[in-house]
């Protein structure tokens, strides 16, 4: 029998009357030892205006333990499964992330543990119970942690990373000699190596566009797991290689292959999609260029050879044709002014084969020089464009805005403002038809309605 003292909602005292396969056999303390570094939703919630499901971490233990149980964890061993939930800064339904939660069985004595789905759910969900010390009042959310069983003779974990482990312990029970371990750069810079294409497959694609991508921690997967469908990559040209950063990093600076085309190429060769829960939709990479045009234009034609070989990049010949990556060149790949245009080699299918680099078209000025053949964006500084001010964007701020955004429409472009004063303008700039929507804060792509 086991016979619970409820005065602390953080430690319950159990006395067990006999072994029972793993029922410890001496009177015990089992308690919460420690919490996790980051906070998960405590229930499944509804973000974006209620439009998007997240999955909780209650769910997540639910679906651990079910797998978990009947297993046998053999001494010092570790009985592990990363799952999908959502990570949240703030209010849940309104500032998140998709991520994973570590679920970790670690038997530190010299005799099997015998996992029951019961009492591993009452164990882990002692870290998300309301009162605990891993529970937060204000969002009703978890940091998860560990719970001690017995004397710390089993460890029952449950810890969230925004990364992945290797595919073999997503959603699968695997038995190890330790801990559960996220996927590393490989030496590469802000990415993942394996890419964890399998990642991707329950997102919902969405209009942000990742502002500065590659300053993340893990460039690209940060912004395909926000859902957005755009990113920004700023490049230099380095010898024979295009290097990424806001300002030059050098030769030895993370690659546009290395961060951006292997990995796209790797998820598309394997899911047959960028958002295999929308597989038509593309994803749009914008490359900003920092320096030389002709030089970065020339390398990034070479850059992208895997993807054009593959047929995964949209292409112009005679009208627009829609492939799963659209290239966009921007910065010194248009030629500013009054009357901007795009550089020569932009225009020319000798020096852009099959038309498959378009460019960056300025919504605030004259745009007679770009149309469908050579421009997919029509972009613009927020504070040069329409305002400066945080405030409701109104009067004849407003109608400055909705004619930029129309003339852009009626070329044929889509519309992206970048500096935007505030995130209080995000829902306003959508509510108008901004097609994407420039973001730093991914956890706050959470609280725009979409209207998806």
């Amino acid at each position: 029998m086991i016979i619970p003292n409820l005065r602390s909602p953080d430690r319950v005292k159990l006395v067990n009357a006999a072994p029972i396969n793993d029922t410890l056999v001496v009177q015990a303390a089992d308690y919460i030892s420690s919490c996790g570094p980051a906070w998960m939703a405590t229930t499944d919630i509804k973000s974006n205006a209620g439009q998007l499901a997240r999955v909780g971490f209650n769910s997540a233990v639910d679906l651990f333990c079910d797998k978990a149980g009947g297993h046998t964890v053999g001494p010092q061993k570790y009985l592990s499964l990363a799952t999908r939930v959502w990570l949240n800064s703030g209010n849940p339904q309104t500032s998140g992330l998709n991520g994973y939660v570590y679920f970790e069985i670690h038997n530190k004595r010299e005799m099997n543990h015998i996992v029951t789905s019961q009492s591993c759910k009452d164990y882990l969900k002692k870290l998300s119970v309301e009162g605990s010390k891993c529970y937060g009042k204000d969002n009703k959310d978890t940091k998860g942690g560990t719970w001690q069983v017995g004397k710390d003779d089993v460890s029952y974990h449950a810890i969230a990373n925004k990364i992945p482990p290797t595919f073999d312990a997503v959603d699968k029970i695997i038995v190890l000699d330790g801990e559960l371990q996220p996927l590393g750069n490989g030496g590469l810079g802000r990415t993942l190596v394996p890419f964890p294409t399998f990642s991707f497959n329950d997102i919902t694609p969405i209009r942000c566009h990742s502002h500065n991508d590659y300053t993340r921690d893990t460039a690209l997967y940060s912004a395909l797991s926000a859902g957005c469908i755009g990113v920004e990559v700023d490049i230099w040209p380095q010898g024979d290689k295009l290097v990424v950063g806001h300002e030059d990093p050098g030769t030895n600076g993370p690659t546009i292959q290395n961060l951006y085309i292997n990995p796209i190429k790797k998820l598309i060769d394997e899911r047959g999609a960028v958002f295999p829960a929308k597989p038509g939709q593309g994803l749009f990479v914008l490359v900003d260029f920092k320096s030389n045009a002709d030089q970065t234009w020339d390398l990034l034609v070479k850059a992208l050879e895997p993807l054009q070989s593959a047929g995964y990049l949209s292409t112009w010949n005679g009208g627009f044709k829609q492939g799963l990556v659209t290239v966009i060149g921007s910065g010194n790949a248009i030629i500013d002014g009054n009357v901007p245009t795009p550089i020569a080699k932009a225009l020319n299918v000798a020096t852009n084969p099959g038309r498959s680099i378009f460019v960056d078209a300025r919504v605030h000025k004259d745009m007679a020089n770009f149309d469908a053949s050579n421009t997919f964006y029509t972009s613009a500084s927020f504070k040069d464009a329409v305002q400066l001010g945080t405030g409701t964007i109104s009067g004849s701020n407003l109608q400055k805005m909705r004619n930029q955004i129309k003339a852009g429409h009626e070329k044929g472009f889509a519309v992206r403002y970048w500096d935007i004063p505030s995130q209080s303008q995000w829902q306003q700039l959508v509510d108008e038809g901004v097609d994407r929507l420039n973001v730093d804060d991914l956890f706050a792509v959470a609280s725009v309605n979409w209207k998806l």
